[in-house]
């Protein structure tokens, strides 16, 4: 049987992330860009956006999880994690990104957010 925090949860969850990966200029102030969890776990979220990630990077994100119950507002958890590869896809480019750290109770808030929301 599969270990449920290797599982990959079919999700369409908002993300916010910083990418620094094509900036020749480091004076330049960091974009911030959009993107959406297609696919998430405990331990890593499949990403898509219209931002090619560079692969072996660290990524700061910001990941908007539904409320539990309706009429309760949003969380947004911290994550830093590590690119793993980007490939292009139809609707953009999708990262596969390992998390490295959560901030505060993240993960937790992660974890109780995906049993709830699939079992």
């Amino acid at each position: 049987m599969q270990n449920p925090k290797w599982l990959l949860y079919p999700t369409n969850w908002n993300v916010r992330f910083l990418c620094d990966c094509k900036r020749k200029d480091k004076d330049k102030e960091v974009k911030v860009h959009i993107g959406v969890a297609k696919k998430l776990s405990t331990q890593r979220v499949s990403l898509v956006s219209d931002h090619q990630i560079c692969q072996n990077k660290k990524i700061v994100m910001q990941l908007t999880i539904p409320s539990l119950w309706n009429g309760d507002a949003h969380k947004v958890i911290k994550v830093i994690g590590f690119s793993l590869g980007t490939i292009v896809k139809d609707s953009g480019f999708v990262t596969e990104i390992s998390f490295l750290h959560f901030e505060d109770d993240g993960r937790q808030i992660l974890e109780q957010n995906l049993h709830h929301h699939f079992g």
